[in-house]
C-alpha cells in the first residue's frame, strides 16, 4: 500500500528523543496509510546503535532510515526525506516532541477540506508541563530587530509589536489560525506545494529555513494555518547541542541565518540597518547578562560571520 503521508525525522545525536516521539505517534494515531523516513546526520557510533536497535522491533511498520555522511543541517537532510518520500503529505516532525493526539487525521482532513491555497498546517505546540508554546509567528524584519535591542521599543508599542511583529507566539484561539509561518517543530505540508518552492533553502545549516519556506509559500499566494486542536509537546532545542551558560555556537549559527535570510527578503538598505542594529543588541543584552561572561566573543562571532554575508 502505497503511503499517503511521509513522516520525516531528522536525527543528530538525539535518537532517544527521536524514539520517544515516533512511539507517542504510534500510539495516538490511529490511521495505518504513513511511513516514517528518519534522516541521520552522521551520528556517533553509540546514538546510531541505539536507534538500530529500536528499529530492529519495529520490522511491522514503514520505517525507513537514510544515514548522511556528515552533519548536512536541518533543512538539506530534510529535503533528503522529502525527495525519497511516497507520501501526498509530508510531515517534518522535531524529535524532540511528544504528540499527545491524532495530529495525522487532523491535519490531513483539515487540507482535504480546505481552498487549494491553503498549503500547509502546524498544530499547538506545548510545553513539558502542558503551559502554550511558541508555535507560529511573523516574518522577520527591522521592527523586529530594534525590538531586539532591549531599551524598551516593544513594551511602547505592546500590541502592535505583539500582533505584527513577533517572530513566535504561541496559539491564543480555539479556531484555525491563518498564520504567516509555522515552527519547524510540526510542518504538516502537501509535497507537490514543497516541492514547487525548491524545498529548505539549503544555504539555512539551522534556524530560519522554515520562516524561509513559508515566505516562499506567501510570494505565491498559499496559505499557512495552526489547529488548536492538534496539541504536541516541543521540548524545544533538546535535540541541539547542550547549554552550559551561553551557547556561543548556537548565537554563531542564529546569526548566521538570521542574516542570510534579511540578505535574501529585507534588501539592501534593512540589511544594512539590521547589521548596523546587532551590535548594540550584542552590547545591551551582555549589560543584562544575557551573551555570557565574555564581551568580546559573541563581537568576534559578529565580525566572523559579517566577513560571509
Amino acid at each position: 500500500m502505497i503511503p499517503i503521508i511521509s513522516i520525516i525525522y531528522v536525527n543528530y545525536n538525539s535518537s532517544d528523543l527521536l524514539i520517544q516521539s515516533a512511539e507517542s505517534l504510534f500510539e495516538k494515531c490511529k490511521t495505518n496509510n504513513y511511513e516514517v523516513i528518519i534522516v541521520d546526520n552522521s551520528s556517533g557510533v553509540p546514538d546510531k546503535a541505539n536507534l538500530m536497535v529500536w528499529l530492529s522491533k519495529h520490522n511491522d511498520k514503514t520505517i525507513r532510515l537514510i544515514q548522511n555522511e556528515s552533519n548536512y543541517g536541518f533543512g538539506r537532510a530534510n529535503n533528503t526525506g522529502s525527495q525519497n518520500a511516497k507520501g501526498r503529505y509530508l510531515f517534518f516532525l522535531n524529535p524532540d516532541t511528544i504528540v499527545l493526539n491524532d495530529v495525522l487525521w487532523l491535519f490531513r482532513n483539515f487540507l482535504e477540506n480546505s481552498e487549494v491555497s491553503v498549503a500547509a498546517c502546524g498544530g499547538s505546540l506545548l510545553k513539558a508541563d502542558l503551559t502554550p508554546n511558541d508555535s507560529y509567528g511573523n516574518f522577520p524584519g527591522l521592527l523586529q530587530e530594534i525590538g531586539q535591542v532591549g531599551l524598551g521599543v516593544k513594551f511602547l508599542f505592546r500590541k502592535y509589536y505583539a500582533d505584527k511583529v513577533v517572530i513566535a507566539k504561541p496559539v491564543s484561539l480555539s479556531t484555525p489560525m491563518r498564520v504567516p509561518y509555522i515552527v519547524g517543530a510540526d510542518i504538516f505540508i502537501k509535497k507537490d506545494v514543497f516541492l514547487s518552492v525548491g524545498g529548505f533553502d539549503e544555504t539555512y545549516f539551522m534556524y530560519y529555513e522554515e520562516t524561509d519556506l513559508f515566505k516562499k509559500l506567501a510570494c505565491k499566494g498559499m496559505d499557512s494555518f495552526v489547529l488548536p486542536d492538534a496539541k504536541i509537546i516541543h521540548l524545544e532545542g533538546s535535540g541541539v547541542r547542550p547549554e552550559a551558560s551561553f551557547n556561543y555556537w548556537k548565537f554563531e549559527q542564529l546569526l548566521k541565518s538570521k542574516l542570510n535570510y534579511h540578505a535574501k527578503w529585507n534588501g539592501f538598505v534593512k540589511l544594512w540597518l539590521i547589521k548596523a542594529i546587532i551590535p548594540l543588541q550584542i552590547f545591551i543584552q551582555y549589560l543584562k547578562g544575557n551573551m555570557g561572561q565574555s564581551l568580546s566573543k559573541p563581537f568576534k562571532i559578529y565580525g566572523k560571520v559579517l566577513g560571509k554575508i
